[in-house]
């Protein structure tokens, strides 16, 4: 603040202050502030009610551009006003028992009722416009919210919408419902009237079946449940958030009654991965198609090979926090493999982990899952499938050794024939040459051990 240099300024002088000049400048200051934060809210005001992303997405865009931290941002949304309560009854119930009690008055007693009335349902009405402008991302769509016949009931439920999606459904059919609206009132009875009437109505019920899951959803569950919900959703979708990073971007009512510490305690709670202060999610997208995740992650950052002592290896390898939650995280759900973390690599030392898969029964449970997803390593796949199988009931069969011998060297082609440089000295190392390798191709065993398995079981 340039009120706080100027008072230093006169402290380091060691002059005798001069108190009426630091009232006046403090006033200056104060005014040059809220000039600021005015200019700003009304900037903010026309930007923010055509942002119809997620709501977590929009509070880091205002704190980017106004260089406000993420909680600072949060409050220039808003909140919807508090509603009068006057002894614990609010406005539709207060005129209720008015009107109950002005159909026993007569006279001048109820005219008097009756314009007390009109007053309280014009400050409720007051309270209802002012409510839907404080929910910014509907605010432009005033009139045909009041369509809806809005109470502050619904007014909460749009204010409890928070992801993109479910904001640009009810935005499309809150303008389908407002041109249905004043196409019908140009138009006599008949057909296109009728058919005007029933776009109406069915975008109008369309609205509170959303409105109704919202309800489900963010009022009706416990106050614990929703949290937990939100916290999960903000980790899943911004990966490697502190626990004050959650806390700020919080809705003001949980980020008033929580702190980082408690946040930290539900994060453990909910199973969040931390990685030196940063936590970590798989998302439920991911958890529905696990193998497929895994397959494409083992394609780019991944190995499928064989050792010098012919034994299977499956592996992935990342770098960073978010790979070494993401590693933790994935072992846990595949409930196989074995971590190694925090290996340092490479000249500048540099951390690098890995989820690695030894034995044959983690190899052939990845492996089948992973082999119908995987896009360059397929082929790989396959042959260590073959060479498990082999391994595993057939090692005392004549071809088995020297099938296995074969299968090692077409993993070794398939690793690394488009590496020209490395692919020449692993060929060279191994005796393997393009010639041999369309022979190998050619002996699959998988067709043969199905035979002598079917004979088995026959016998």
């Amino acid at each position: 603040m340039i009120l706080e240099v100027e008072y230093l300024e006169l402290i380091c002088k060691e002059e005798e202050l001069d108190t009426e000049k630091l009232m006046t400048m403090l006033e200056e200051e104060k005014a040059r502030q809220k000039e600021t934060k005015e200019k700003i809210t009304q900037e903010l005001a026309k930007w923010v009610q055509y942002q119809t992303s997620d709501e977590t997405e929009i509070i880091k865009d205002i704190s980017k551009i106004y260089s406000m931290n993420l909680s600072d941002a949060r409050d220039m949304l808003g909140s919807l006003p508090e509603e009068p309560i006057v002894d614990g009854k609010n406005i539709p119930d207060l005129i209720k028992e008015m009107r109950m009690i002005r159909r026993k008055l007569k006279g001048n007693a109820r005219d008097k009722m009756s314009k007390t009335i009109d007053t309280m349902i014009g400050a409720y009405t007051e309270h209802i416009n002012k409510s839907i402008d404080s929910v910014y991302w509907i605010k432009p769509y005033k009139k045909a919210v009041k369509l809806l016949i809005p109470d502050l009931s619904i007014i909460r439920k749009f204010h409890y919408i928070k992801d993109g999606e479910t904001r640009k459904k009810v935005i499309g059919k809150l303008s389908e419902m407002w041109e249905s609206n004043i196409n019908k009132n140009n138009l006599d009875y008949g057909a296109e009237y009728f058919n005007c009437c029933k776009s109406f109505k069915e975008n109008k019920k369309e609205i509170k079946r959303i409105l109704k899951d919202i309800s489900h959803q963010s009022i009706r569950k416990s106050r614990q449940s929703v949290l937990d919900k939100l916290i999960k959703n903000l980790v899943c979708n911004n990966p490697g958030l502190t626990s004050n990073a959650v806390h700020s971007l919080l809705p003001k009512s949980y980020h008033r009654s929580t702190t980082p510490q408690t946040i930290s305690k539900m994060l453990k709670r909910i199973e969040a991965t931390n990685v030196n202060g940063e936590y970590f999610i798989i998302g439920d997208e991911i958890k529905k198609d696990l193998y497929s995740y895994v397959a494409g992650f083992i394609d780019s950052d991944g190995y499928i090979t064989m050792d010098s002592n012919f034994s299977p290896r499956v592996g992935m390898i990342a770098t960073g926090n978010r790979g070494r939650a993401f590693f933790k995280e994935l072992e846990r759900e595949l409930k196989c493999g074995r971590l190694h973390l925090d290996q340092k690599v490479g000249e500048n030392n540099r951390s690098q982990h890995r989820l690695n898969f030894y034995s044959q029964d983690d190899i052939t449970k990845i492996l089948d899952k992973c082999i119908p997803h995987l896009r360059m390593k397929k082929a790989q796949g396959e042959l260590i499938r073959e060479a498990i199988r082999i391994k595993k009931k057939f090692k005392k069969e004549e071809w088995a050794k020297p099938r296995v011998k074969e299968i090692f060297k077409l993993i070794k082609w398939e690793n690394w024939k488009d590496s020209r440089y490395q692919g020449a000295k692993e060929f060279e190392k191994y005796d393997i040459n393009e010639d041999d390798i369309n022979k190998y191709k050619g002996n699959n065993k998988m067709n043969l051990m199905d035979e002598i398995d079917s004979i088995v079981k026959e016998e």
